[in-house]
């Protein structure tokens, strides 16, 4: 079982490893995709975007810009965005491997010290990771409205079926929008619980069902072998049949 990072309580609202179903459910959230880039630019950070020492990444200076000053500013950003948009729109900037956050879908955003050189750049790549974290959520949805509801009355075999696929394919999708990168597997099991939750499992109930299936067999930079997507898959699936038979 993997545990999530610890996050103080300040910056909880902003930060998108603890993020629920109905948090980021694309239908309870209404988004207008089109006016998102000029709402980026309307919001209270975008007139004091602080400018990019000059030097390499590498350089003294920018690291402690961006650990510093940019990382302040990419939080006050997030805050009025999930101030605009709800919680959701935190994860503009959960980049995929080691950036902001670890183990993340966002390829738009990486981190404050190599997405804004500039400010009309930052501002560019703010919109951007939140075009693109809306679209991945948008694109979760539809994946999960394939694999659900399950029948009702469905067989023990059918049930056991279904979950197998769903599962497979969801681990499947997010090893290939995260490349299987630094952390992966944290929203690899996240996104597993918004798909129980999604099928109308009680959240309580996630960390030990996802925990019992995954076993710590996934790990950083591994893309996880054919016949362990197909376990993890099996004994979630026996599990929630063993469910429907109780």
């Amino acid at each position: 079982m993997y545990d999530m990072p610890h996050v103080p309580e300040a910056l909880r609202p902003i930060v998108p490893w603890s993020l629920t179903w109905p948090e980021v459910d694309p239908a309870r959230h209404p988004f207008d995709a089109a006016a998102a880039p000029a709402l980026v630019r309307s919001l209270p950070p975008a007139a004091d975007v602080p400018a990019r020492p000059a030097g390499s990444a590498a350089n003294t200076a920018v690291i402690q810009w961006g650990h510093g000053a940019a990382k302040a500013w990419a939080d006050a950003m997030s805050a009025a965005l999930v101030g605009h948009y709800g919680r959701w729109a935190c994860g503009w900037r959960w980049a995929t491997g080691e950036g902001d956050f670890d183990g993340g879908p966002v390829h738009a955003w990486c981190c404050p010290r190599d997405s804004m050189p500039a400010p009309q750049a930052a501002l560019d790549a703010v919109a951007a990771g939140l075009l693109e974290w809306r679209s991945w959520l948008e694109d979760l949805a539809g994946r999960f409205g394939r694999f659900l509801p399950v029948p009702a009355g469905a067989g023990e075999d059918e049930v056991l079926g279904a979950w197998e696929r769903a599962v497979a394919h969801l681990v499947t999708a997010v090893v290939e929008r995260t490349g299987a990168d630094s952390g992966w597997y944290t929203h690899c099991r996240q996104v597993l619980g918004w798909f129980l939750a999604a099928a109308g499992i009680p959240a309580e109930q996630h960390t030990a069902l996802l925990g019992e299936a995954i076993g710590g067999r996934f790990h950083s930079w591994l893309e996880p072998e054919p016949p362990v997507v197909a376990d993890v898959s099996g004994r979630l699936a026996r599990t929630m049949a063993e469910r429907g038979r109780a």
